[in-house]
């Protein structure tokens, strides 16, 4: 028994890096367990919290940037990532993650001998055995004594698992589970170490380094209970279906580990054998992880930092490697690709074949409403070449639709494509990304008329999204959410004025213009927000500005969390108060209200009723700057940065759902002293950064540089170049053209 510790221990102790490092990399700031824990304590969420809250969803998968492969240890079906910090035991490992509830695909998890039932295979583990580094996760599974490390490549999943001497090597491929819900999926075995397959329209080829001896189907309990998963509005309890049973593979004896690679393809089968030959056949182990873990170093080099703490630093790069995740490249190795479109598009009118090779990378549709006020601008600066090839995929999607792809909310990929544009990123077809644009906003939905605006008939007859008269909405009542959708079609409205003006379309610009006020549409005098308004310009009555709605005049928001989003014309916004001092008070009491002690899902973590764990409110501490109090606006900043990022008693929380690196984007931003205010617009506001130096490479080779003069702890003086900056912003161009920031401090 001693010997058998011994070997356990030495397993464990192995280092994480088994290749010379010359130099510290930047890849050992980043911890990928930050925004994997969960917060329980009230005073931190602002209520009493009645399930497991959405501080994160992150898990600590090893992929690289924007990989297909996210491989990551499963704890619980049905939550976000599959990892939840808390939960003391590992279901299997997934090739796929994510930070919603659609991935988790083919799950696989190492056996050993009989020790286990097709019902209850799960193994307990411990974080003081558990290790995870960009491009590398391992941990000890206890009831077996296997040592499980993960790697990847873009396309392909990497497993090592290191058994004890004599152990009988087993192989579970439990493919009835998956984060969507998948009961439709295929095994065959392919050669004497291969076995291919699929589950849902994901396949895959999977090659093993020991020789199959049988696989064996294992029977589940029917009546077994399906995924009790741990957060609200997860898709809740369902039960198994189609065929649930695990096939489990069985090796002839080897002392080696077992070791599995495994090459995925959303096109073909033949897709993921080519990935796996193209990727991962002929690499070690170690290969792939430093391959992967130099990917990471050379992207986080793009930004380099000076000052600080160590936890700031680790703070840092851990929200800035999360802004290299999503979205997911689609396509394979030899350039085909499946085609999918966003989560809402519409169903396909265009005939273009669903297969082709369009002579680029293709990507997932971005999370937009979720990031293109944060990550997909970090994108945008960092790496327009990826940019780039995303808008170039939203484009063929759109050719196949009529339209471009949204996501979850609003219209945002005008936003989004302006933003890109007004930075310089403009290798795509910009006349079809803007005729799409063109459809989004002017197709007049509602009445049996389908398009990625919901009620835009009522929107450009009104002027506004009109709401329903519903007596006793609550929070969960599904409705037109009228008056967010008004100040998001506003927005973009005002992103395609931008595009319009940039080519010479006067027509549509002063459209566009116009239609960019119609937030003044939604805005009651009386009670100083923005409110629900019926058909008839009525007011929804009654009202209550601090109760939150999910689809009832507002989305996610209450009337404080989505009353202020005008970033595109905060003056005009200011000159519906009395006078800008009436304005200053709203904006006091929206960080000053407590909290009325509401649960609701994926609103958490409060200052006053200003919620940082979700996207609404992300620009709103600089509201101040635009009365000419900028010092209060950093009291706010200086506050958020450093108590809602690390919470929780590990101090690996965050305030909410990351969502596709959206709420760690907002860290990367306000943490270098710049924020994209108004991102379509090529400039950004400035605060005090907490760091002394930041150097970024902009557009590929373009050196810009942030220097923080001084130690005070509001702005002083800022310049551009040497040269007195006007007002609170610095310009896109000027940072392109390595002209110097420096923000004095006093």
């Amino acid at each position: 028994m001693e010997k058998v510790r011994s070997l356990i221990l030495a397993i464990i102790s192995l280092p994480v890096f088994t290749y010379g490092q010359a130099k510290i990399h930047l890849t050992n700031y980043v911890n990928p367990l930050i925004g994997t824990t969960v917060l329980t304590d009230s005073a931190d969420l602002g209520y009493v919290p009645p399930w497991r809250t959405w501080n994160g969803l992150l898990g600590p998968a090893a992929t690289v940037p924007f990989g297909m492969v996210q491989v990551v240890p499963v704890t619980t079906y049905g939550s976000g990532s599959g990892y939840e910090y808390e939960v003391k035991t590992i279901k299997a490992f997934a090739q796929t993650s994510g930070t919603d509830w659609g991935q988790l695909n083919i799950p696989i998890m190492p056996l050993e001998g009989k020790n286990f039932t097709a019902d209850n295979f799960a193994s307990t583990y411990s974080h003081s055995k558990e290790a995870a580094h960009p491009g590398y996760y391992r941990v000890l599974l206890d009831r077996y004594n296997i040592k499980a490390e993960l790697t990847a490549t873009k396309r392909c999943a990497y497993h090592k698992y290191t058994y004890l001497i004599g152990q009988d090597k087993k192989l579970a491929f439990d493919l009835v589970h998956a984060g969507g819900g998948s009961s439709t999926w295929q095994l065959n075995k392919a050669g004497d170490n291969i076995v291919t397959g699929r589950q849902g329209n994901l396949y895959f080829y999977a090659v093993m380094n020991h020789k199959i001896k049988s696989i064996d189907i294992n029977k589940r309990n029917p009546n077994q209970p399906e995924i009790p998963h741990s957060g609200q509005g997860a898709g809740g309890q369902r039960k198994l279906t189609g065929n649930i049973d695990i096939p489990v593979i069985s090796f002839e004896n080897s002392d080696k580990p077992l070791e599995v690679k495994i090459g995925l393809s959303s096109v073909s089968p033949e897709g993921a054998k080519l990935n796996y030959n193209t990727e991962i056949a002929s690499k070690s182990f170690d290969q792939v992880y430093k391959d992967a873990d130099e990917s990471w170093e050379q992207l986080l080099n793009k930004v380099k930092v000076t000052g600080g703490t160590k936890k700031q630093k680790e703070m840092f790069y851990s929200c800035l490697y999360r802004q290299f995740w999503y979205p997911s490249v689609t396509s394979d190795a030899d350039g085909k690709t499946a085609l999918y479109g966003g989560r809402r598009q519409v169903p396909a009118t265009a005939a273009v074949p669903r297969d082709t090779i369009p002579g680029f990378e293709t990507y997932s549709g971005p999370g937009l409403w979720d990031v293109f006020r944060t990550q997909l601008v970090v994108v945008n600066m960092l790496l327009p070449n990826v940019s780039n090839n995303i808008i170039k995929s939203m484009i063929l999607s759109g050719e196949r639709s009529g339209f471009l792809s949204t996501s979850f909310h609003g219209d945002f990929a005008s936003s989004y494509i302006a933003c890109a544009y007004m930075r310089g990123v403009k290798g795509y077809d910009i006349q079809k990304a803007y005729l799409l644009m063109l459809n989004n906003a002017n197709t007049p939905t509602g009445s049996g008329v389908t398009g990625p605006r919901p009620h835009n008939d009522e929107y450009l007859k009104l002027g506004y999204v009109p709401e329903v008269n519903i007596p006793n909405p609550v929070t969960e009542t599904v409705s037109t959410a009228g008056t967010t959708k008004t100040l998001e079609f506003a927005y973009s409205d005002y992103s395609i004025a931008l595009m319009a003006k940039a080519l010479g379309d006067k027509d549509t610009y002063n459209t566009m213009i116009k239609r960019s006020k119609n937030y003044k549409n939604v805005f009651d005098v009386q009670t100083g927000f923005m409110r629900g308004r019926l058909a008839d310009g009525k007011w929804v009555t009654p009202f209550n500005p601090n109760y939150p709605y999910y689809e009832f005049m507002y989305r996610e928001a209450n009337a404080w969390q989505a009353s202020f989003f005008v970033p595109h014309d905060t003056k005009g916004l200011i000159s519906l108060y009395k006078s800008p001092k009436d304005f200053e008070l709203k904006v006091d009491s929206l960080f000053s209200i407590p909290w009325g002690g509401y649960a609701k899902d994926n609103l958490s973590v409060f200052l006053g009723q200003f919620c940082m764990g979700n996207q609404p409110d992300f620009n709103y501490p600089y509201l101040y700057y635009f009365v000419n109090k900028p010092e209060k606006s950093q009291a706010i900043l200086t506050k958020l940065l450093s108590d809602y990022y690390g919470m929780g008693p590990e101090g690996l929380a965050l305030a909410g759902m990351d969502d596709y690196g959206s709420l760690t984007g907002w860290y990367v931003f306000n943490a270098m002293g710049i924020y994209p205010y108004s991102p379509s617009d090529p400039e950004y506001i400035i605060s005090v950064p907490i760091f002394d130096k930041i150097e970024m490479e902009l557009g590929g080779d373009k050196k810009f540089t942030i220097n923080k003069k001084g130690s005070g702890k509001n702005i002083d003086k800022i310049t551009i170049g040497g040269t007195p900056l006007k007002g609170w912003f610095v310009n896109y161009n000027d940072m392109l053209k390595g002209k110097e920031l420096d923000i004095y401090t006093k």
